[in-house]
Formats: structure tokens, sequence, C-alpha cells
């Protein structure tokens, strides 16, 4: 009877710890997402230092969870979303600026972050 109760004690934790993280991945992703459509209405406003400061923002805060990062979600995702950021900040940076090419990229960009929280959710698709 023992090693039922210690078996249930083990998976209700595992769920809880994975409740956890979508939580988190899901406020992280909805921050960096928000600063990203920030920085496409400074775009689209022509400010292009501040749209370009916004994302190097979102940059540097992908870079600091990477470790977080690396151990809850795939590699090919997390290095997905920082090839994109790395496109999307070269639009911005670039000398000619191309509004509907940095627009395009930052959508896929804030896509690409919808989709990892997506992904960690525990529904019938990602089961099985």
């Amino acid at each position: 009877m023992r090693r039922l109760y210690i078996s249930i004690a083990l998976i209700l934790m595992l769920a809880a710890l994975s409740g956890l993280h979508v939580w988190r991945l899901g406020g992280f992703t909805d921050e960096l997402s928000a600063m990203l459509t920030q920085a496409q209405a400074q775009a689209e406003q022509e400010n292009w230092e501040e749209a370009a400061r916004l994302t190097r923002k979102v940059k540097d805060r992908w870079i600091d969870q990477e470790g977080y990062l690396h151990v809850t979600l795939r590699h090919t995702d997390i290095d997905a979303v920082l090839i994109t950021l790395d496109e999307t900040l070269a639009f911005l940076e670039g000398a000619e600026k191309q509004t509907a090419e940095y627009a395009a990229s930052n959508a896929r960009l804030i896509t690409q972050l919808g989709l990892l929280v997506e992904a960690e959710l525990p529904t019938l698709t990602n089961v099985f």
C-alpha cells in the first residue's frame, strides 16, 4: 500500500511541476510577445531605433532564459526562435528599412513563441 501512495504522490508532483512549467513559459512568452508587438507599433511609426531596442531586449531576455529553456523544451524550437530573432533584428538594423519584411518576420516570431506554449499543453494532440 505504501508503494501505491508513493506512486500517486510522484504522479501528482510531476503533474504540478508540468503545470508550473506551462504557466511560467506562458508568462514568459506573453511578455516577449507584448514587447514584440510594441516594437511592431514603433516600426509602423518609423521609430526604428525604439523597435530595435525592444527587439534586442527580447533577445537578451531569451538568452538569459536559455538554460531553463534548453532543459524544458526541444532544442530545435529554441534555436528556431533565436534564428528568427536575429533575422528580425537584421531587418531593423539594416541600412534600408524593409517594413513589410520586418512585419512578416516579427509576426513569425510572435507565432513561434505562441506555439512553444501550445506544444507544452497537455492536450490529446500532444499526448498521442
